[in-house]
């Protein structure tokens, strides 16, 4: 028996979530990083999948979506999360508990966790923080009790269905030229195939999900989010979610 982490992580923070649950087992574990994994396979009746995904404006990442239908299950028992920056789930825990049954996992928990936003960084600050830690090692420790006689999971999830659009955001990612060193990492990482193989400068807004890989990956911090329309969101946007948001898990 495996604990397999299944996890799209941009930033860095849903890789944190899923290991952090994954602690408290004891079973050996494996990873499938959905930024670059790209294959199919089917995991066994006997592993046990945490699958953690990011909320893109109420929904799980189109390419995120994509890659996980890849990965099929044989009744093996889930817990299913999604981990979002302080601003509200929408539809996502909806969308990722359905994919998983779809594709053969009987989810027995789920759950929402906060994580410092990845776009404005003055939202949920430093978190997960230790009371979220804390929060998550407790509904890890009832998912492990629950695994006893692998139950399905029978706690409503909020979300509709069907479920809300896909939306684009209109800020600009930009890099500073002065400042690349042009390693390519972001080309290589990069999930759209945003960013032309020959030129790290550039990328293609159109393509681009702006799910900060590159910009979480880049070794000189040259690349950010830019322009008129996102500085005047950033303070709005910040002022607006500022009130705490906590975990909420499901069993």
């Amino acid at each position: 028996m495996s604990i397999v982490k299944i996890f799209f992580s941009p930033s860095g923070t849903c890789k944190k979530v899923a290991e952090q649950i994954c602690s408290n087992f004891k079973q050996d574990q494996k990873s499938y990083n959905l930024l670059i994994f790209k294959s199919s396979t089917t995991l066994s009746s006997e592993d046990i999948a945490v699958v953690v995904m990011p909320v893109f404006s109420g929904r799980i990442p189109k390419t995120a979506r994509e890659r996980l239908s890849q990965i099929k299950g044989d009744n093996t028992p889930a817990i299913a999360i999604v981990n979002y920056g302080n601003t509200q789930i929408s539809d996502s825990l909806r969308e990722l508990v359905d994919l998983l049954d779809e594709n053969n996992f009987n989810v027995i928990a789920a759950g929402s966790t906060v994580s410092h936003h990845s776009i404005f960084d003055g939202v949920a600050v430093g978190r997960p923080d230790s009371e979220d830690i804390a929060k998550i090692d407790k509904f890890s420790q009832k998912c492990i009790e629950k695994l006893e006689t692998c139950e399905s999971l029978s706690a409503e999830i909020p979300g509709n269905k069907p479920y809300s659009d896909y939306k684009q955001l209109p800020f600009v990612v930009s890099c500073d030229e002065s400042v690349c060193v042009f390693c390519y990492d972001c080309i290589n990482i990069c999930p759209e195939n945003a960013i032309p193989d020959v030129d790290p400068i550039d990328i293609d807004l159109d393509l681009c999900t702006r799910c900060t890989a590159c910009i979480n990956i880049c070794p000189e911090n040259a690349r950010m989010f830019s322009g008129e329309a996102f500085e005047a969101k950033k303070p709005v946007f910040e002022s607006a979610n500022s009130e705490r948001k906590e975990p909420e898990f499901y069993l």
